[in-house]
């Protein structure tokens, strides 16, 4: 429930961009609303009165509603509403549209991200959810390749998996020899605070952000490498004379530098 300035006005502008009215209370002049509850699919908002009006840049509530089609939706508002943030995929497997309403209530229509069903269905061998993902027919070549390494080295994924994949177009990663790979190993540090700790193990190099969860990283070239879980993230060893000097972690356009610690 949220407390609004002029319920009516805010149902109306609900309704104007795919809102359904579910039930409306009049105040008993006839002119507004002291109550309303409206739907968007199984999303149900109620709207109560003596909200105050506001100029802020976000309110003390956002609103967050779960569909199928993100950008549909996007296509059919960004000419009509305040667009906060366009369709982007985000680093928890999200892909998220933020807009604004009328009284500058935030509300965020997000759905699973592509790279997180087909990773998400790889690790956990369920085909269907990753032959949904490939016939969206809009993830590029270089996850594609990464899956199908990914897929590979994965238990609970199948043959049926790889041969999806390859049937798609994915190719095998470069292969970085073991050497260079050491060399990556180590701990790095930023100058405000970031921190990450690059390990090897069986011959695949893992990177653990601090106060985060290791991530697998797979081969884009000899210097570059993509975490299996993060869409679009990629660290980048910065080397001089073959020794690692530090990395560059680049995530939807904010690159973060580490120093290699000695």
């Amino acid at each position: 429930m949220i407390h609004v300035p002029d319920v009516r006005a805010t149902v109306e502008w609900y309704q104007g961009i795919g809102f359904d009215v579910v039930a409306t209370y009049g105040d008993g002049t006839g002119e507004n609303f002291i109550f309303a509850i409206v739907s968007f699919g199984e999303t149900r908002v109620m709207f109560n009165t003596d909200g105050e009006p506001s100029d802020k840049h976000r309110r003390e509530v956002d609103l967050y509603v779960y569909t199928d089609n993100v950008d549909e939706i996007y296509e059919t508002l960004k000419d009509r509403v305040d667009v906060i943030d366009e369709p982007n995929d985000r680093f928890y497997g999200m892909r998220e549209l933020i807009i604004r309403d009328l009284n500058r209530f935030w509300i965020t229509f997000g759905q699973e991200s592509l790279h997180s069903m087909l990773m998400g269905g790889i690790y956990e061998g369920d085909s269907e959810r990753v032959r949904k993902a490939l016939d969206n027919g809009a993830i590029k070549s270089e996850t594609l390749n990464v899956a199908l390494a990914f897929a590979s080295a994965t238990e609970e994924s199948s043959a049926q998996i790889v041969e999806m994949l390859t049937a798609a177009g994915a190719q095998p990663l470069p292969q970085v020899d073991l050497e260079t790979l050491e060399s990556y190993a180590g701990s790095y540090k930023g100058e405000h605070g970031a921190a990450a700790e690059v390990t090897l193990k069986d011959g695949r190099l893992f990177v653990t952000p601090a106060g985060d969860q290791m991530m697998s990283l797979w081969p884009l070239d000899q210097q570059t490498f993509t975490p299996v879980a993060m869409a679009g993230a990629k660290l980048t060893f910065q080397v001089e004379n073959g020794k690692a000097l530090g990395l560059v972690l680049n995530h939807e356009g904010h690159p973060v530098t580490l120093k290699k610690l000695p």
